[in-house]
C-alpha cells in the first residue's frame, strides 16, 4: 500500500508526539524521587548540569523553550520542596538568582547518576552518527516552530489593531 505524502507527514508529527510522549513516561519511571515528579527531577539535573551556581528565570526559560510562567510554576514547586532557593541580586531587588539548596546538592549525584543512566539507554538505539542527524534535524524543527509561532504572534497583533 502506497501511503500519500500527507498521511506521512501525519504520521512524522503523531510520531514525534509519541516519542515525547514516551520519553515523559521514562523520566517519571526511572526518575521520581519521593514527593518529585520525574520531570522535576530532570529539571534539578539541568541545574546541576548547567547552572550549579545560579541562574535566572529569563535565561532558563530561553534555554529550554518554555514560558516565563511555566517555568515560575515548576520554580515555585521545587522552592516549596526545598530543592531551590532565590538570592536576590543587591543593586537590583526585582532579580532574583535560581540557586541549588544543600537538599539538592546533597540527593544531585544520585538524580545524576540515574538521568546519566536513562539518556545513555535511550540514545544506545543510535550510533553517533544517527544522534549527530537527529539532533540536527531536532534543531531544524524547533528552529521552523519558532518561526511559526513569531508569524503567528504577528498576525494576531494585526488582528488586534
Amino acid at each position: 500500500m502506497e501511503m500519500s505524502e500527507s498521511f506521512r507527514t501525519e504520521e512524522l508529527i503523531f510520531m514525534t508526539k509519541k516519542i515525547g510522549l514516551n520519553l515523559a513516561a521514562q523520566l517519571e519511571l526511572r526518575l521520581k524521587s519521593g514527593n518529585v515528579t520525574g520531570i522535576q527531577v530532570y529539571f534539578l539535573v539541568y541545574i546541576l548540569r548547567h547552572h550549579p551556581k545560579g541562574t535566572y528565570l529569563t535565561e532558563l526559560c530561553r534555554e529550554i523553550g518554555v514560558s516565563k510562567a511555566t517555568m515560575s510554576a515548576l520554580i515555585k514547586k521545587l522552592r516549596e520542596k526545598d530543592y531551590l532557593y532565590f538570592h536576590e541580586e543587591p543593586e537590583d531587588v526585582r532579580k532574583k538568582k535560581i540557586l541549588p539548596t544543600a537538599k539538592l546538592i546533597a540527593e544531585g549525584n544520585d538524580f545524576l547518576q540515574k538521568a546519566s543512566e536513562m539518556e545513555e539507554e535511550i540514545c544506545s538505539a543510535l550510533d553517533h552518527e544517527e544522534q549527530i542527524q537527529l539532533w540536527n534535524l531536532e534543531q531544524k524543527l524547533i528552529s521552523e516552530l519558532s518561526v511559526m509561532e513569531q508569524n503567528e504572534k504577528n498576525r494576531q497583533e494585526v488582528y488586534l489593531q
